[in-house]
């Protein structure tokens, strides 16, 4: 049994033909951060799980990344968890009080979704499991997809065998349903009026349980599918001990973008070891005041001199304001190696701080944004440098001109 107290949901805010998908300075890892905030904003997790299959990095781990944007200690546990829509659910179930569970998708569906586990909220229990194989879509080592597309096989040999093997009966109903379309459960199922959730994505669980919360007389079977596996766990809503989050701006058409050929900035290792946690934990420091030396907090993070010329080295890191109004901003219009052209760059003050910093303006058309338009600092993948994703923050406006 497990008691969800938190649930988080991102989706970005670009489509293509009418469906959800990332921004070209988007991935599965910005995405999952930006549910984990929405879920755990505190950042009080002890435990962290994230479930994809489109991790940034195979190896050398993501879990650096995660960690130092949900603002949680270097020494939170990070579990990577291969999987879709089942695993997701496999291991809300399986989670241990105070796990922030994240689930992330930037291919057939672009979002994410984040639970956090506590003592009190909205119950899981497990019900029933199947794991089969029946591997209609693959993607190998070369990174193609490969699809075998029989819509008929996956739905006779894998979603409604599988479903039979498990045993349901009607006496609790289906609440939502998560891969497949809820008329093709069958195993003697009913399903009707379930929420649907039709693409089988790790993120869609998440959305699911969230829509069953807020669902009047929530509650019930949520049933997970991906290919030939299914997994399905029993709902129980406590009133108003879960709170959901979404974060869902209004979405607008991709728009054009260009880069150009050549060879983009090289990746230099140490240098990106050297400035990993100053530019990712958002923190600034802040000295005791001496001469020469006054308390404004410095971003970065960096020694600085007194008035008796002595380097003073010994500060305390403070958390920054994640939100902020822009200050001053330009458009880029010419394509360089490494970015997507054209891109807008603004300075933005910080709230209730004298910080400013230059960030990439994200999440709107280059050239849209306004001085005095209020946003949030989010997470953002700057470019790829030699194979390796280099993250920092950028500027989302999401209100309009402040006064």
């Amino acid at each position: 049994m497990t008691q969800v107290l938190s649930i988080g949901t991102y989706l970005p805010p670009w489509t293509v033909r009418d469906q959800r998908v990332k921004g070209p300075d988007e991935d599965a890892l910005t995405m999952a951060v930006a549910a984990g905030r929405a879920a755990d904003p505190e950042a009080t997790a002890q435990r962290v799980v994230l479930v994809s299959r489109d991790f940034p990095l195979l190896e050398g781990s993501n879990g650096a990344v995660l960690l130092a944007a949900l603002s949680l200690p270097a020494d939170v546990p990070v579990s990577e968890v291969l999987g879709g829509a089942p695993a997701v659910l496999d291991q809300l179930l399986g989670a241990a009080d105070g796990t922030l569970v994240l689930a992330a998708d930037d291919s057939s569906v672009a979002g994410a979704g984040a639970v956090l586990t506590g003592a009190s909220g909205t119950r899981l229990d497990p019900v029933a499991r199947q794991t089969r194989s029946l591997p209609t879509v693959t993607r190998g080592e070369d990174g193609v997809r490969h699809d075998y597309g029989d819509p008929r096989l996956q739905r006779e040999v894998g979603v409604k065998s599988t479903v039979a093997r498990l045993g349901l009966t009607n006496a609790r109903t289906v609440a939502a349903v998560v891969g497949v379309k809820a008329k093709e459960l069958g195993g003697g199922i009913d399903a009707t009026g379930a929420l649907e959730h039709p693409v089988s994505s790790a993120s869609g669980v998440v959305r699911a349980l969230a829509d069953v919360i807020e669902k009047p007389q929530g509650g019930g079977l949520l049933i997970a599918v991906e290919q030939a596996s299914v997994t399905a766990a029993d709902v129980t809503v406590s009133a108003n001990d879960t709170t959901i989050t979404r974060d869902e701006a209004a979405a607008r058409e991709l728009p054009k973008f260009r880069t150009a050929v050549g060879n983009g900035i090289p990746i230099s290792l140490p240098a990106y070891a050297r400035a990993f946690e100053p530019k990712l934990r958002w923190e600034a420091a802040v000295f005791d005041e001496r001469p020469g030396i006054d308390a404004a907090p410095q971003f970065p993070p960096r020694a600085r001199v007194d008035d008796d010329g002595l380097l003073v080295t010994d500060y305390r890191l403070e958390p920054l304001p994640r939100t902020g109004t822009i200050y001053t901003q330009t458009t880029i219009q010419i394509p360089v190696p490494d970015l997507p052209s054209p891109y807008s760059i603004a300075v933005v003050q910080l709230d209730g701080s004298p910080v400013r910093v230059l960030m990439k303006v994200t999440g709107v058309p280059a050239g849209a944004a306004t001085i005095g338009q209020g946003g949030a600092v989010v997470l953002r993948k700057i470019a790829d440098r030699a194979g390796v994703p280099d993250y920092g923050y950028a500027f989302h406006p999401t209100q309009g001109v402040r006064s």
